[in-house]
């Protein structure tokens, strides 16, 4: 029965991939995007240029411990990491004063505001968990306009 449906899943096959260790693959995921890392990915570090309406204070809807505002309910970017003996540093450089939220793979809630090099913000997992790390990048001086360019590493911050 060789018909047209072996070529229906070409597609499919086509998107198929394997994520083995030190690889890397991003994909588009709805309003997001998608990132897909194992332990001693390369390049390394991979980036993420991000354009959006910041407008849900961080403060009010996650916790008193986040600053700025997010664009919304979906994150930014969904890194999916498959972690090893590396560290994980998230951070965010733009010509503004931005901030960081992670929802890491344990439920916890980590939120930076200048931790990496001058204003910008930078979390360090130093023993990393396996698993989904849903990120926002929030701008600190209210709502409005953004751009940002997020790093994902695992040797140093932006």
């Amino acid at each position: 029965m060789n018909g047209p449906w072996i070529f229906a899943l070409l597609p499919a096959l086509a998107l198929t991939a394997s994520v083995g260790p030190g690889m890397a693959l991003a994909v588009a995921d709805g309003p997001g995007e998608g990132v897909y890392l194992s332990a001693g990915f390369t390049p390394d570090p991979q980036s993420v240029e991000l354009a959006f309406e910041a407008r849900l204070d961080a403060t009010a809807e996650i916790s008193p411990d986040c600053h700025g505002y997010i664009s919304g309910s979906t994150p930014d970017v969904a890194v999916y990491y498959n972690a090893g003996s590396f560290p994980l540093i998230l951070s965010a450089s733009s010509h503004e004063d931005m901030t960081l939220v992670v929802n890491a793979p344990d439920g916890a809630w980590y939120c930076d505001d200048d931790s990496g090099s001058g204003l910008n913000p930078s979390i360090r997992f130093g023993e990393p968990q396996s698993g989904n790390y849903d990120i926002w990048v929030g701008r600190l001086l209210g709502p409005g306009p953004a751009t940002a360019r997020l790093s994902i590493s695992e040797l140093y911050s932006e």
